[in-house]
């Protein structure tokens, strides 16, 4: 039965590793001077524990350490190929802003824009204020307690991105298509004081979730924002 060692000798050992360990970290040429001495060295293998040699393991290291700078470098282009096109996208959609010459052209480009552009299913807009008869469907009465309930969920004027939210949410924003909507995008329109709300939807369960960045989105509502303000006095 294999004897337990002493507290005092187990930290003996560990500091002796460590500082065999700092001794090669230091002097990284000593098996060039020893050679005799790595020759000796063989290390297990992880996977079928047959003896492998020093330099068959650093190999084997390098060649690991190879394919994580790989998939880290195409994790980096494709992610810079993302950015570009979403870039893109949004110059193309401040052009559009630019060009509108009344609320109803924003709006009416806004769904055309975004529904195109970024591939979505869902497109939906509404703001505080005063509904006319036969007017804009987007105007929602100031006291309505869903809408105003909806922008004190909102942090610091950030966009809240997710899978579905609760039911009565979804109806409530996307009516009929509600069932259909799989993830879902909501951003204020008004940093500190939000005065209405741009909902997006897709059936693609992964689009839009809790952990994405939202610099785009931020974006988005920050161009919409101005351009109703423009129009709407």
């Amino acid at each position: 039965m294999k004897q337990k060692l002493p507290s005092e000798e187990i930290q003996t050992e560990l500091s002796w590793e460590e500082a065999v360990a700092r001794y090669l970290e230091d002097h990284p040429d000593y098996f060039q001077r020893y050679p005799e001495t790595l020759s000796r060295i063989l290390l297990s293998h992880e996977t079928g524990g047959k003896a492998v040699s020093l330099i068959e393991r650093q190999v084997q290291v390098l060649r690991e350490q190879n394919q994580t700078l790989q998939r880290q470098l195409r994790e980096l282009v494709n992610n810079a190929r993302e950015n570009d096109v979403l870039s893109g996208r949004l110059h193309r959609f401040a052009t559009a802003m630019i060009g509108c010459a009344s609320l109803d052209d924003v709006l009416d480009t806004t769904y055309d824009l975004l529904r195109q552009e970024f591939k979505l299913d869902a497109v939906v807009i509404l703001l505080r204020g005063r509904p006319v008869q036969g007017g804009r469907a987007e105007l929602v009465p100031e006291d309505d307690r869903r809408l105003n309930s909806l922008f004190h969920q909102f942090s610091g004027g950030k966009p809240i991105c997710g899978g579905k939210f609760e039911d009565s949410l979804m109806s409530y924003l996307f009516s009929g298509r509600a069932a259909e909507i799989k993830s879902s995008a909501l951003i204020p329109l008004g940093e500190k004081d939000p005065h209405g709300v741009l909902g997006l939807g897709t059936q693609d369960p992964y689009r839009f979730h809790p952990g994405m960045g939202t610099v785009y989105l931020t974006r988005l509502g920050e161009m919409l924002t101005h351009s109703l303000a423009r129009h709407r006095g």
